[in-house]
């Protein structure tokens, strides 16, 4: 199932960053531009599903460039969700007068973002099967957690020999390995992976809470991995890490 595209209109890179985060962890593709005009091609090209537009923009005001936008031909049905920090009842009133369908206060709240955007572009599901290859742990917990807040089905699986076979039944689309400085078998058990027909093509990333970050490059090439995710975890640089293999494995 494609994504649904969410086109930000914002010149505040603080404000763009966290919203188009926000959107994105929720399963959204999200288009920015900095400045009306811009956000007016990308409109007309992007085909978005919905836009979220800032009411200050440089060189032209949010409301002028509502009206152009419900004015084309190409976006003129694209529903439209003003963003401000300005919330003056007469301001608001004029924006549901020209057409905008919604209103989103300034700094945004998380859950009330999400609420709005999926009314008019629907909820967004990731599809895809991870497994996760260890023993139980913190960082085995926190990456469980993460990647079922993702809406990821995962499937965990004890580090042994015969666990390979339950493996190829899965097929997952991405393979998560925890590595300890003691263990010597996990060359063996990715090599295996990067052998069998069913899994050869699956991306598998190694994580360890004993290894430094700066040694996780070389371990990647020791083993034969395809990468590997920095622990602690931090929520959103691991999503985008997950989203480009969920894309790089379609």
């Amino acid at each position: 199932m494609a994504k649904a595209k969410i086109l930000l209109i914002e010149d505040d890179p603080v404000q763009s960053e966290f919203i188009s985060r926000q959107l994105k962890s929720s399963g959204y593709e999200v288009l920015v531009a900095a400045r009306a005009n811009e956000g007016i091609e990308l409109a007309k090209k992007g085909n978005p599903a919905l836009i979220i537009l800032d009411m200050i923009l440089p060189g032209m005001h949010g409301l002028e460039a509502a009206m152009k936008l419900l004015d084309m031909p190409e976006t003129k049905n694209i529903p439209i969700v003003a963003l401000s920090g300005m919330t003056i009842p007469k301001f608001v009133e004029e924006c549901y007068r020209i057409g905008i369908k919604d209103f989103l206060k300034k700094p945004c709240d998380p859950k009330h973002l999400l609420k709005v955007v999926e009314k008019f572009a629907g909820k967004q599901k990731r599809e895809g099967t991870v497994a996760v290859v260890s023993k139980v742990s913190a960082a085995y917990t926190q990456l469980v957690m993460y990647l079922g807040k993702m809406h990821l089905k995962v499937e965990t699986i004890l580090p042994t020999r015969k666990n390979l076979e339950k493996l190829m039944e899965i097929k997952p689309n991405v393979i998560f390995i925890e590595i300890s400085p003691q263990e010597k078998n996990k060359k063996d058990f990715i090599k295996r992976i990067k052998q069998d027909e069913k899994l050869r093509g699956v991306p598998v990333l190694i994580f360890s809470p004993e290894i430094s970050e700066e040694k996780m490059p070389d371990l990647v090439n020791e083993l034969g991995a395809d990468g590997y995710l920095a622990y602690p975890f931090e929520y959103f640089s691991l999503m985008e890490a997950i989203d480009q293999y969920l894309k790089s494995n379609e």
